[in-house]
């Protein structure tokens, strides 16, 4: 996605486009899949941490001093999921984009039609690196639960 796209070489664009459309909705189903970890690791926390697991707590500043670094550790672990939601929908606003300039790519008549592209191009870009930033932000924060866990309660 780093080279212009023009109507003229319109098969050229689509080529680029049609495998990081399938690689896009791989890396949602990814983030989705992680998601619902974080959410499911939480979940096993607030049961675990309660006086009797058919009663769990509702959040996970219920757990008692305890288990602090559990605490901790879900903290990091729903910004983490919180990190991972917003990759995901930037994943999703990239496929849009990109959508975009493959329904553009057909109307060779529109004025500046190269221009839109570029501009749809480029938002797609940048929704990617806004992606991989949230991204990088939530595998420190996974990687930080994990070490806050290691050894704990």
């Amino acid at each position: 996605m780093a080279a212009p796209m023009l109507v003229g070489d319109a098969a050229a664009a689509r080529a680029r486009i049609q495998p990081a459309l399938v690689m896009l909705g791989d890396a949602s189903s990814d983030l989705s899949f992680a998601m619902s970890l974080m959410k499911g690791a939480e979940l096993l926390a607030l049961r675990g941490g309660s006086f009797d697991p058919l009663l769990p707590f509702h959040e996970i500043g219920q757990l008692g001093d305890e288990y602090l670094a559990e605490m901790d550790a879900g903290a990091k672990l729903r910004h983490a999921g919180e990190a991972a939601q917003e990759a995901c929908a930037s994943v999703d606003r990239c496929c849009g984009h990109l959508h975009a300039v493959l329904l553009l790519l057909g109307h060779t008549g529109l004025p500046d039609v190269d221009g839109v592209i570029e501009e749809e191009r480029v938002a797609a870009v940048g929704e990617l690196k806004a992606a991989k930033g949230r991204l990088k932000l939530g595998a420190g924060m996974v990687a930080g639960a994990r070490q806050d866990v290691s050894g704990a309660n």
